[in-house]
């Protein structure tokens, strides 16, 4: 890293299979943080019922942890989107696709950050 487009269209079979697990193991990261980890956080810290948090919207979810200083919902969505534009552009450009995935390792430590913010939180 940074990737190139040009070394993009060169990768090896193992530096493919080594980018393909860094992406899924950054969107399962992120996708659990956001369905569960996120939940948990305001049903043990935030006196709400696990009703009351099964029914509220992602952003209002968000708005909260943000309330609490655990994350900054411009940087959360930041994050997804970039996520979301690889998984549609991902192999069909490899100059969009090499910007993304570059822009993803870079952002790994942030989602790390907010892991980690909320792990000593809890």
């Amino acid at each position: 890293m940074p990737l190139s487009s040009d070394r993009y269209q060169n990768l090896t079979d193992d530096e493919v299979e080594h980018i393909d697990q860094f992406l899924f193991r950054f969107a399962k990261l992120q996708d659990a943080m956001g369905r569960k980890l996120f939940k948990l956080v305001l049903i043990l810290k935030d006196d709400l019922s696990i009703d009351e948090v099964e029914s509220m919207n992602f952003i209002d979810i968000l708005n909260r942890l943000e309330k609490l200083k655990l994350l900054d919902t411009y940087t959360w969505r930041s994050l997804r989107d970039d996520r979301n534009e690889l998984a549609h552009n991902y192999e069909d450009n490899a100059e969009e696709s090499s910007i993304i995935i570059n822009r993803l390792f870079e952002k790994r430590i942030e989602l790390f950050k907010i892991y980690s913010k909320i792990k000593n939180y809890l």
